[in-house]
């Protein structure tokens, strides 16, 4: 099943907050009284128990879940996806039980869940994210975000997300992270973006020469099924080196099992794994790919999922899809935005990038806990003072962070400091900046940052560098 985050474009600016809050304010009073918006067009919002796997660790089955499965069918119908059925809906369920994932619908007043599909969807649940390499913080994941588009500017997305952050804050999380279909939605509850990325295809036609030495380990294509733990294990040691990467869901597992119950009834797509194991025999990557048929011109595979423990076994898995034979073109389906894949070639001009965009959204809801739970580059030493603004009250305020021997300390400001802030930036902006992914000064250029205290920009942006490049490796 894809991974989609929203499908509510259109959403009118009147579908905004319009009730300000003072720092420290739930989210309920912040967002003014979404369910009395709601009332008022005679709709409610319901959170739906999550789905239970039986005793014996099978699938839960739709028919003793109907409100989650005809919830399910929802999600899909707003983007425009295949609706699971049968063993695909049990499966479906049975994901989202081993995530805990929680579901948040909208109805009309009267419709019963269990026999009605929501007018608006909202998926959220509690996960880690690296924020820096080896360290993990709390996250509230978001996704399956939908709207119907019978049910626009009545103000069910501001309800669902005024909920799901106002109970995110009563766990203790101190961060919110999405994706987006359409970029100009989430900015208003104060979601900014960390990190983008790239498609990209490599024309591989005759022998494609690399730059750099030759990986020393071998790789072997593997049956997916035979290999998924070490696959799995892999992107989970990959995870913890990479900010801005969540645990990934348990969908990709099953997807890169190959065993996905909607395709070919369970039996796969015909994916391989390409297993890169070093010199000692140690599996440090590995490249979850499929053909994409001979009707496909030219002869292509797509690259599913890539992972590389070390540069080694990233430089070996490039060099065995290069060689795949009878194979002209490589599509890499996700690639973080570093250039790396050009730099290893010696013709950067056979890779073609077919699409790039804004990838990762993270949105502070703790700001002390946030920058105070990365880590920060050797070296690096300084401080500022943010006045930070949030329409929603959760992180607003002016804070004073100094970073000194890989550490950063954070101090709330009394009201009024502001006027001595450094730089002024509204929380969307911070929370895009805070693993060190975006850049403040181009902020400042474009006027989302105000720097007053010259120099500012630049200082913050070397306070928040990071020790590895930022990247989304799995979509949620």
């Amino acid at each position: 099943m894809p991974q989609h985050t929203d499908t509510v474009g259109g959403v009118a600016a009147a579908d905004t907050t319009t009730t300000a809050a003072r720092p420290g304010a739930s989210g309920a009073s912040a967002v003014g009284s979404p369910q009395a918006a709601l009332a008022a067009h005679g709709l409610r919002l319901e959170v739906l128990p999550t789905p239970v796997r039986p005793a014996d660790g099978s699938d839960p089955k739709a028919a003793d879940f109907p409100a989650q499965a005809l919830f399910t069918r929802a999600v899909e119908k707003g983007f425009y996806e295949k609706v699971p059925d049968g063993r695909a809906m049990d499966q479906s369920l049975g994901m989202d039980a081993d995530d805990a994932k929680r579901s948040l619908g909208v109805y009309a007043d009267g419709d019963d869940p269990a026999a009605r599909e929501p007018v608006g969807t909202f998926v959220d649940w509690a996960s880690t994210l690296t924020v820096s390499p080896g360290i993990e913080l709390p996250a509230w994941l978001i996704s399956n975000v939908t709207v119907s588009p019978g049910h626009r500017r009545r103000g069910i997305l501001r309800a669902m997300m005024g909920r799901s952050l106002t109970d995110a804050v009563a766990a203790g999380m101190p961060v919110a992270a999405l994706t987006v279909s359409e970029s100009a939605i989430y900015g208003r509850f104060g979601f900014g973006v960390c990190c983008h990325a790239r498609r990209a295809q490599v024309r591989t036609t005759g022998h494609v020469q690399m730059r750099g030495p030759a990986a020393t380990g071998t790789v072997t294509r593997e049956d997916p099924r035979e290999v998924i733990d070490q696959v799995d294990a892999l992107q989970r040691e990959l995870q913890l080196l990479t900010p801005g990467s969540p645990r990934r869901p348990q969908t990709h597992r099953v997807m890169w099992k190959d065993a996905l119950a909607s395709e070919n009834d369970g039996k796969g797509e015909g994916s391989f794994v390409g297993l890169y194991r070093d010199a000692e025999g140690r599996a440090r990557g590995a490249v979850v790919y499929r053909f994409k048929g001979w009707e496909t011109e030219p002869a292509t595979v797509r690259v599913q999922a890539f992972m590389a423990a070390d540069p080694e076994a990233w430089r070996g898995l490039v060099r065995y899809l290069l060689d795949l034979d009878l194979i002209e073109r490589v599509e890499f389906a996700r690639l973080p935005d570093d250039g790396a894949l050009e730099a290893v070639l010696e013709n950067a001009r056979l890779v073609t990038v077919t699409d790039h965009w804004d990838d990762l959204y993270l949105r502070i809801l703790d700001v002390p806990a946030c920058l105070e739970g990365r880590a920060y580059v050797s070296g690096v030493a300084g401080g500022l003072t943010l006045a930070v603004s949030d329409r929603h009250g959760f992180a607003d305020g002016t804070w004073r962070l100094t970073v000194a021997e890989g550490r950063g300390q954070v101090e709330r400001l009394a009201d009024g400091a502001q006027e001595q802030a450094d730089l002024a930036l509204d929380v969307a902006e911070l929370s895009g900046l805070w693993l060190g992914g975006v850049s403040a000064v181009t902020g400042v250029r474009a006027g989302t940052v105000r720097e007053r205290t010259p120099g500012a920009a630049v200082l913050l942006d070397t306070l928040l560098s990071s020790a590895a490049p930022v990247h989304l490796l799995t979509g949620f």
